[in-house]
């Protein structure tokens, strides 16, 4: 099955380009995709998963053409 990837702020740095698209087996979870990535430290701590405009965690299980959103909390101050 094929995935979409996008990465956004601090994320950018662990992949070439920031959005692509990888094929991975039935079965595969969005935690699998951050420790692919070698995800860890302070950006791991803050990482939040998005797909279709909904949060989930690292135990969702992909499904064919889904795009998997990385992105930290927008802060303000």
């Amino acid at each position: 099955m094929r995935v979409k990837i996008r990465l956004f702020q601090d994320y950018k740095q662990y992949h070439d380009t920031s959005d692509y698209e990888v094929d991975v087996p039935a079965g595969t979870t969005a935690g699998d995709i951050v420790r692919q990535l070698g995800i860890k430290g302070r950006e791991l701590a803050y990482l939040i998963l998005i797909i279709k405009g909904k949060r989930v965690f690292e135990e969702y299980v992909l499904q064919d053409g889904d795009e998997l959103v990385f992105a930290a909390p927008v802060g303000g101050g």
